[in-house]
Formats: structure tokens, sequence, C-alpha cells
């Protein structure tokens, strides 16, 4: 009888098992597809960030998902993958926060006036200690996505030319300036003298070859990637008009299919990468101006007296443009103090 009762209880065990087994084969074999978009090429230093978020991200998911990453706009230009990740064309992106100013003004505020040409160490601190946290939830009510950490920072931004050497802030009055999108930037170049033209930096080479643009903001490292001295780039106005950064997230939909355990590797993923990845980043900046005086392009950073007296130029502006824009005033007065405090 016991010998019988030992059988029966060892078959079910192992009909159990074999049911949690298969469940668990089945799976794994059949993997959760991760699609993510960018617009920049594979040696663009986001690329090659979100490539290793991706190796961590796979090995711990241990096959779990299958992520493919779909660089220089092959899925979508950052401009409307907004749209794709709340309509589920996209899993994961990680457009530019200036994309983002037509839902969140306060999510493009590191180009405020306030902000044009501090250091990496003013204008960082801020982004950390204020934009993300102000502006991160309201970006996932307005995206239907989740922001999964932190956001990858790529270092301060330069105007450059294709034919006239800008020496000094007045040598961009008159100048055709691309802009990579939001009002507050395009402010600050028509505070120049330039006018604007949004052109995505997938088809900024044509536009620069055809003579639709004089010249762009940009990135150094965004330059190198892209190879722009074949497009006829040929000189850097370095003035750190603002720091550019990326704000990863992922669309409800991709998050609502994944198990809390799966949500809580993904999440692990990111925050253990976007310190070396944001060190890599700014690291590329300064690779990059080597390579770019390598072919040709001549960098020239302005003078601290010019930065003062352009930034508060530019301030004059900076209370219409918040009211223009309908950020939040309290937001405003502590982003202007952090500002105020780290530049000191």
């Amino acid at each position: 009888m016991f010998n019988k009762l030992t059988t029966k209880l060892l078959t079910a065990a192992t009909v159990v098992l074999a049911a949690t087994v298969s469940t668990a084969t089945f799976s794994w074999a059949n993997p959760l597809e991760m699609r993510i978009s960018l617009d920049t090429g594979p040696a663009h230093a986001r690329n090659k960030a979100m490539n290793k978020f991706v190796e961590v991200l796979s090995e711990r998911a241990a096959g779990q998902l299958d992520v493919k990453i779909y660089g220089s706009a092959q899925l979508f230009k950052d401009r409307d993958v907004a749209k794709a990740l709340r309509q589920g064309g996209i899993d994961m992106a990680a457009p530019g926060f200036w994309y983002l100013g037509g839902m969140v003004p306060e999510a493009t505020a590191a180009m405020l006036p306030v902000s044009y040409g501090l250091e990496q160490t003013a204008s960082v601190g801020a982004l950390d200690s204020t934009v993300a946290p102000f502006a991160n939830p309201l970006i996932e009510a307005k995206t239907r996505s989740h922001v999964l950490g932190g956001w990858l920072v790529l270092g301060g931004t330069s105007y450059f030319s294709v034919s006239k050497k800008i020496a000094t802030h007045e040598d961009i009055s008159g100048m055709k300036m691309r802009v990579p999108g939001g009002s507050l930037i395009a402010a600050q170049a028509e505070t120049l003298g330039a006018s604007t033209v949004r052109v995505p930096f997938s088809d900024l080479p044509l536009a620069l070859s055809q003579g639709t643009v004089d010249g762009f903001l940009s990135s150094a490292e965004s330059v190198v990637s892209a190879k722009l001295w074949d497009a006829g780039v040929k000189y850097e106005f370095n003035d750190n008009g603002f720091y550019a950064a990326y704000v990863p997230l992922i669309s409800n939909a991709f998050w609502d299919k994944m198990s809390p355990d799966l949500r809580e590797i993904v999440v692990g993923a990111w925050s253990d990468t976007i310190g070396a990845a944001r060190e890599a980043a700014l690291a590329s900046q300064v690779q990059a101006r080597v390579v770019l005086a390598e072919h040709g392009v001549v960098s020239i950073s302005p003078s601290q007296e010019g930065i003062v007296k352009w930034r508060a130029k530019m301030m004059e502006k900076q209370d219409d443009l918040v009211a223009t824009m309908k950020m939040d005033t309290d937001f405003i007065s502590n982003l202007n103090a952090e500002y105020k405090r780290l530049a000191n």
C-alpha cells in the first residue's frame, strides 16, 4: 500500500515537473521581440551605449528577449519616435530631449539661456538634479512609456560651418543654421543673428551638400560619427550651446508584456551600464576633436567674455520663452537657482 502511494506521488510530481519545464522551454523558445529605434549610425556614442546595454541585457535575460537595434533611422527618425512609442510601433527608443519639448516643454529646459556656455559640472549636474526628475513623469504620461533610468549625456554642442569661418559669436549673424528641433535652441541661434532650419540629422549631409544650410548645431562626436567632413564641414565654433542628452524610453505596451522579474532585469541592465556609457560619450567628444583636426576641421573656442556677453543677451528673452512654452514657473525658479549654485 505504501509503495503504491509513493509511486503515485512520484508520478504526479514528475508530471508537474515536466509541465513546468515544458512551460519554461516554451517561453524561452518564443522570446519577446524588443525593437529599439535610433536615428544615428553605428559609430555614434548613443548606438555604442545601446549595444553595451543590449549585450548585458541579453546575457541576464537568458533567452527571454530577442533584442534588435535599428539604427540610422531604419524604423523612425527621432522626431517621430514619441508617436511610435504611443502607438506600439517600436518598443524602445532614446530620443534627444529636444524632440520631447512639444509634449513636455520642461524636458528641453537644459537649452534655456541660463545654461548657455556653461561647463559640464553645472550643465549635467542640473540635468540630473532638477530637469530629469521633474520631466520624467510628464514624459512617461505623454509618450505612454517608462523612462528606464538616467539620461545618456552626449556632451556640449557647437556650431559647425562649411565655408564661413566662425571665430566669434558675431560671425554667426546672417547664416542659415540647421538646428535639431525645439523652440529654445532656435531662439538661441536667432539671438546670434542666424536664420534656422529644421533638418533631421540623418538628412543633414544632403542639406549641407546642396547648400540648404550654411552650418548646423551639433556635437563634435556626432559630426565624426557621420563623417560630415565629406559633406564639406570645415569649421567648429565650440561654445557649449547646451549639453545634449538622450532619454531612454520603453513603451507601456512592451512593459506590460514583461514579467516583474524581467522588468527588473531590464532596469538593472540600464542602471549598470549608463555610468560607463556617459563617461565613454563624454570622452568621445575629446577624441572627436582630434579626428576632426586630422580631417582639416578647424575648432575655435569663444572667449569667456563673449560667452558671458551673449548669455546676458539671451537671458533678456528667457521669461518670454518660458511663458510662450508654458513651462512650470516654480520649476524654472528652482532650475535657475540650481544653475547658479553649480556654476559658482
